[in-house]
């Protein structure tokens, strides 16, 4: 993935992110019980990043939209491509502008 939100993201989180994305791997059906730990670190990371606090600030409709989605769609979240794209562009109009 290639746009500005995720790079920003990863450059000030990479630690987190990984240890969150290797959780979800290591539990992929219960990811949503097993790695809450790695959830709230990841969450308390962004939260201190400006231009992420700035997406969530100007996208958060989008992002609650996704949000619902894959708490919906636990075992499918393939299903919410879409929700997650739409996210995406909002975030990186966002970060665009925040650079």
């Amino acid at each position: 993935m290639s746009n500005i939100a995720a790079i920003l993201a990863e450059k000030h989180c990479q630690k987190y992110t990984k240890g969150f994305t290797d959780c979800v791997a290591e539990f992929p059906d219960t990811w949503h019980l097993d790695c809450e730990n790695q959830r709230l670190k990841l969450q308390r990371c962004f939260q201190s990043n400006e231009t992420v606090i700035k997406v969530k600030e100007k996208c958060d409709p989008e992002f609650s939209v996704y949000e619902d989605c894959i708490t919906r769609n636990t075992q499918e979240m393939e299903r919410c491509t879409s929700e997650f794209q739409k996210f995406i562009s909002c975030a990186d109009r966002v970060a665009a502008k925040s650079t």
